[in-house]
């Protein structure tokens, strides 16, 4: 069971309880990042330890799709049932046995080790993630404020923080099975000393008979029929993808394709992901002042850019631009899908569970589906799946707005809702004006009388 360092659960929490709380779980969300770019840091010593080809690594790398999408299935119920705390607890040590495991089959290039290390790993992640999340959402009920984005910023600082060590021990010359097993050891006793702040409460819910099995697709079995929620879904399945094939593929391509050290690879993805990370933390301000549609626009233009600038520069000093602007672009799709789900409170939850079901499923498909185009064309082409993938986001941009027809422009909504001010007006002016009967010159539209004696 895990400790509580003094910091028993409570219902009550006082404000510097609640302070506390923020500060462990920004350090929990840090974590996460760090340990998940760990990983992506060293994927191209990872490809030939274990003497893959690329296509061969993509279906070894969907064996973490799955093990994340079972985990998404099972962690709704587990969190009511036995509560965050213990999720984030024994989420911790699954985590640290699952990066072990691969950490080994790198030394012992074992195909079958690393499939099943890296399902347990995003299994066990997916604990983690809901836990977490769970817990900096209580945080920003008892601020009264919005807080999230700086949890998920420090999720990608620990992924820039982690990336930049992981270039220098590559560099270095230090083994993936070393670097792996000591980063997550460092990581996962930082993890566990600090599950007592991060977690208010964190015991299991007393409603937790009605916690059901089935994670996002048993939730928004409904929702699916709406065609507004389907469209946003694409447009979030887009946005994962850009975001994705950054994370598995831009580090490789960038070592076979433009033939640099592994180093230069973790230094491309570093651009990506501090431009990414940039945006986010000023996401608000762009949203209110462009609007949910144009901000989305602009960011699949970028990323089409950036992805036709990778595939295509001749030159090596162009891919930092590339990767700039293809973090840049990555940027908002996915928190504008998320928050346009949600514009229905009502619905919110269901909805919002639709549209990361096309998350996960297009974790499930966008490893293989580059790895095997890259037997056929060069990596950095085969990317450019992503630029026809933001290029329908571009398309199906009005689906995020807040009301009006989901094909009709603003400006023709514009037009049609003055064209109805217009009528209603005249109609008005209409009933305003007074009715003059044929012979009135009183305008009461009575009668003249007839005069006597004619």
């Amino acid at each position: 069971m895990p400790l509580t360092f003094g910091l028993e659960p409570t219902t009550t929490p006082t404000p510097a309880r609640v302070r506390t709380a923020r500060w462990g779980v920004l350090g929990m969300f840090a974590i996460m990042g760090a340990m998940l770019s760990t990983f992506l840091s060293r994927v191209p010593s990872v490809r030939d330890l274990l003497e893959v080809s690329v296509s061969g690594l993509a279906n070894l790398i969907i064996f973490g799709a799955f093990g994340a999408l079972v985990g998404l299935m099972v962690t709704g119920w587990a969190a009511a049932r036995f509560g965050t705390r213990a999720l984030l607890f024994w989420s911790a040590l699954s985590h640290l046995a699952a990066f072990s495991l691969v950490a080994l089959s790198t030394v012992t290039s074992s195909g079958v080790m690393f499939a099943i290390g890296h399902f347990f790993v995003s299994f066990s992640f997916a604990f983690t993630n809901v836990a977490m999340n769970a817990e900096a959402a209580e945080v920003e009920r008892r601020m009264g404020r919005a807080v999230m984005p700086q949890f998920h910023g420090a999720f990608s600082i620990g992924m820039a923080v982690a990336l930049g060590l992981g270039a220098i021990l590559s560099h270095a010359g230090v083994q993936p099975v070393w670097h792996f097993i000591g980063v997550a050891a460092i990581l996962t006793v930082i993890r566990i000393a600090i599950i007592p702040a991060s977690a208010i409460n964190g015991r299991p819910d007393e409603d937790a008979a009605a916690a059901t099995l089935g994670g996002p697709f048993a939730t928004a079995r409904k929702e699916y029929t709406e065609k507004r929620v389907v469209l946003i879904g694409l447009i979030v399945f887009a946005a994962s993808m850009t975001e994705m094939s950054a994370a598995q593929w831009m580090s490789l391509a960038v070592v076979d394709d433009f033939g640099m050290p592994e180093a230069m690879g973790d230094l491309m993805y570093w651009v990506f992901v501090v431009s990414m990370v940039s945006i986010r933390w000023f996401g608000a301000p762009i949203i209110g002042r462009l609007g949910r549609v144009v901000s989305l626009r602009v960011s699949a233009v970028s990323v089409v850019c950036g992805l036709l600038l990778f595939a295509l520069t001749p030159v090596f000093w162009l891919v930092p631009v590339a990767a700039m602007l293809w973090g840049l672009g990555a940027a908002l799709g996915v928190p504008i899908g998320f928050s346009a789900a949600a514009d229905e409170p009502k619905r919110a939850a269901a909805r919002v569970a639709a549209v990361a079901s096309f998350s996960t499923v297009a974790g499930l498909m966008v490893p293989p589906l580059i790895g095997h185009l890259a037997e056929v064309v060069p990596l950095n082409d085969a990317l450019l799946v992503v630029a026809a993938a933001s290029t329908t986001s571009f398309l199906l941009a009005r689906a995020v707005r807040k009301e009006g027809a989901l094909f009709t422009s603003r400006r023709a909504q514009e037009r049609k809702v003055g064209a109805a001010r217009l009528a209603l007006a005249d109609k008005e002016r209409a009933l305003e004006e007074p009715v003059v009967a044929p012979g009135s010159a009183t305008g009461t539209g009575a009668p003249d009388a007839p005069v006597r004696g004619q």
